[in-house]
């Protein structure tokens, strides 16, 4: 085998001689060869952290060490860290870290530096479309993050009342710029924070959350703007959100979320609300339609003997009206809000080409190409309506899983579409073990894309994975 990184993957995935639950040193490695029509479909390579190509057929490998925290015996003081590597060869072959950090944590508080997967907002994580704000979809970056991981109780040994929250402030790189004084900024940073609640105990039939996340892309405002702020006193007008020349500075972008979970006996039920805010226009209501509605039904206790579905979800995005179809400035209507494209950034609402938030407002280069408008934007269609749908199942020990996504697009305020393009999106996943190196995974998918607004293709997608616990 020539693969170096081959070699080093199947290395790790060797070492099964013994593991155990009681370990904190987790490996995985993972191969997966898709062979495609043209353009990947849009559900093999959304919500992938950036990992699965887009562009066609592919052959990926990836493999990972991490230091988790020790919940058997959970020190006040403990450290956790870890990394994943990824190479895959196609039209543009490409090897990039996804993970790449060290944390700490002192009782329920961790400090993080580094690059690892994370998402935000109230939905699930295994069927959903994305999160509208920050999603699975694009590549990690490197960040500073103080937060609670979990909820923390506000009482001590009452979990009545309890929060969580983070902080961060992480690195997008260049960028380059379509207003202003430069064409490009040097260095451009990822302004994050966010607060959730939830009222009610885990034996208790109701619990509901709320909360926010808040974040903005940032950067070069004093060679952007004639007079522009510095560093530090821009960094202070980002993270309150407080307007400069009339404006906000840098990108912002938001969700309020509200949640209601019923914990059956059998099963827990989620009802869930992503309601989206970027330039004030919701606290006068003007987008207050905006947003992802979520249900979700999981099963308590899953068994490996014969079928059982074991998740269902729904989901319904819409983002047409952005605040309405009128832009004032004088009379401060400000409609328009031309979601994950931004003024200044030409990348918008994105990191390394993918979306940031829900990839259900896709990139120009994705789209057909007569569907693409302006270099200088990051999308050209983000007023639409969207259902989602999926299910997990598995029988016996066999793991199946189907997704469905249907969008009426309508492209932007500045440039409609002639006429609502539809486009339906359809994946179905089985995944096995084996008993190969003391039980492995073997996997495949077929997916496919049918409409108007992404390129017809189908592609089948096969994998092997191996993953434990290195005693």
């Amino acid at each position: 085998m020539r693969n170096p990184f081959l070699m080093l993957l199947l290395m790790i995935a060797s070492q099964t001689g013994s593991f155990s639950q009681d370990s904190t040193w987790h490996y995985s490695a993972e191969i997966k060869s898709a062979l495609s029509s043209g353009q990947t479909p849009y559900l093999i390579h959304a919500n992938t952290y950036g990992v699965t190509p887009t562009n066609g057929s592919f052959l990926l490998a990836q493999a990972g060490l991490h230091k988790i925290y020790n919940q058997n015996n959970p020190r006040f003081f403990q450290w956790s860290g870890g990394f994943e590597a990824v190479a895959s060869t196609n039209h543009s072959p490409a090897a990039f870290l996804t993970d790449l950090f060290v944390a700490g944590k002192a009782g329920p508080i961790e400090v993080s530096i580094g690059q690892r997967k994370e998402f935000y907002g109230l939905s699930d994580s295994l069927l959903t479309s994305g999160s509208v704000a920050i999603s699975s979809n694009a590549r990690p970056f490197p960040k500073i993050q103080i937060s609670t991981p979990h909820f923390v109780n506000l009482i001590s040994r009452n979990d009545l009342f309890s929060f969580k929250f983070s902080y961060s402030d992480g690195l997008l790189g260049p960028a380059q710029s379509i207003y202003g004084n430069v064409k490009a900024v040097p260095e451009t940073y990822f302004h994050h924070k966010s607060v959730y609640i939830k009222l009610g105990k885990r034996r208790h039939l109701l619990n509901f959350h709320a909360g926010f996340n808040h974040q903005v892309m940032w950067g070069g405002e004093d060679k952007i703007f004639s007079g522009g702020l510095k560093f530090p006193e821009a960094y202070r007008y980002v993270v309150l959100g407080k307007p400069w020349a009339a404006s906000r500075v840098g990108n912002h972008f938001g969700t309020i979320d509200a949640g209601l979970e019923i914990n059956g006996k059998r099963w827990t039920t989620l009802l869930y609300r992503q309601s989206i805010y970027e330039d004030g226009s919701i606290a006068n209501t003007a987008n207050v339609s905006d947003g992802l509605n979520g249900l979700r039904i999981k099963r308590n206790k899953l068994q490996n003997n014969g079928f059982q579905l074991n998740t269902i979800l729904l989901e319904y995005l819409y983002t047409k009206k952005q605040g309405g179809d009128v832009f004032d400035f004088a009379n401060s209507t400000f409609g328009r809000d031309d979601y994950f494209n931004h003024y200044v950034y030409s990348q918008g609402w994105s990191y390394k080409g993918r979306t940031l938030g829900t990839p259900v407002i896709a990139p120009q280069h994705l789209m057909r190409e007569e569907l693409r408008t302006s270099q200088r934007l990051f999308t050209a269609n983000n007023r639409l309506v969207a259902l989602h749908g999926g299910l997990e199942a598995s029988m016996n020990r066999v793991r199946l899983l189907l997704k469905a996504s249907y969008s009426i697009n309508s492209g932007t305020y500045n440039k409609p579409f002639k006429s609502p393009i539809n486009q339906t999106s359809l994946l179905a996943h089985v995944e096995m073990p084996l008993k190969l190196m003391n039980e492995s995974h073997l996997s495949a998918s077929i997916g496919t894309d049918f409409g108007q607004f992404y390129p017809n293709n189908t592609a089948i997608l096969i994998g092997w994975r191996k993953s434990g616990f290195i005693r």
